[in-house]
């Protein structure tokens, strides 16, 4: 029997993250500064910062995160890490 393809949802490459709603598909900076895919669940604000809550692709788990740490593209992460991006929260 053939093996099931399993398609990747789009995200809206060249768009703001803080145009992000519920629903949307973007990346975010897991602990090890790699670029991971996640579903927006909710969108919020927090001191002042836009805040995702969102549920991570890989292992399938609940996480609030600044949307600084986040983009629609991939590309646009790599390299970066989270305390350059967000010094507030990650900051040293």
């Amino acid at each position: 029997m053939p093996r099931k393809k399993i398609i990747k949802p789009e995200t809206k490459e060249g768009e703001d993250i803080n145009e992000a709603q519920a629903g949307d598909y973007c990346y975010y900076l897991n602990a090890s500064n790699k670029p991971v895919f996640a579903e927006i669940q909710k969108v919020g604000e927090e001191r002042g910062m836009k805040i995702l809550h969102l549920m991570c692709q890989i292992d399938f788990k609940f996480m609030n995160v600044p949307a600084s740490i986040c983009s629609f593209d991939e590309k646009s992460l790599k390299g970066k890490k989270r305390y350059d991006l967000c010094p507030e929260v990650y900051g040293g």
